[in-house]
This record gives structure tokens, sequence and C-alpha cells, in this order.
């Protein structure tokens, strides 16, 4: 089963990713910071990381940002984005398309 890390500092939002991705069939680890990120990450790495953008992720594994306002978010090299607000369908379809990215070995933008 697919393992994904939301980092999320808003509880609201950070609760209403792991209900959508969970109910899609993803496993979910829920983080509201950089710190309890990394915590997660080494002790159980993830094949996605979710993050929202003001908090930085850990390192190890491909990064879909879902920031509120695109032009606060700090984004790397290679990472996907996908600016709030957005639909269901539009954030399991960005999920898809990084982790496929991610498999043929290359970032994705969506």
């Amino acid at each position: 089963m697919t393992r994904i890390l939301v980092i999320e500092t808003e509880p609201r939002a950070r609760h209403a990713l792991r209900n959508m991705l969970v109910d899609a069939g993803y496993e979910v680890e829920l983080a509201a910071d950089g710190r309890d990120a990394a915590r997660r990450q080494a002790s159980t790495p993830v094949d996605l990381v979710i993050a929202d953008g003001i908090e930085p992720p850990p390192a190890g594994a491909p990064v879909l940002a879902v920031p509120g306002r695109a032009e606060g978010c700090r984004l790397s090299a290679g990472w996907a984005m996908l600016p709030k607000p957005f639909r269901r369908d539009d954030l399991l379809a960005a999920v898809q398309s990084t982790l496929n990215g991610a498999s043929q070995g290359r970032g994705t933008r969506i």
C-alpha cells in the first residue's frame, strides 16, 4: 500500500487531506510541522510527502506542495505543486502524477 505523509499546519486542512487520501485507499501519516514529519519519516519511510509549503518536508520522498498561496510556498527543484483550493479529484490526480514521476526518476509540475 502506498504510504503518504501529510505535513499541514492547519488542523482542519490536515484532517480533510487525510480523509480524502484514506478514502482513495492510501495509508496516511499526519504531521503538524517539519520536526514531527522528520520523526515520522525516520521511523517509517513514506512513498510521498504532501506539504503545505510552510514547513520544510524531510528528505527522501517526492513532494507534492499544496500551498494556500503559491507565491509564499518554498518550492525546491523537482517538487510538484497543487495550490489550494482544489477538488478531491485534482488532489488524487496530482498524487498519482507525482508518484508516477518519482517512479520514473523525475519531478512533476501539476
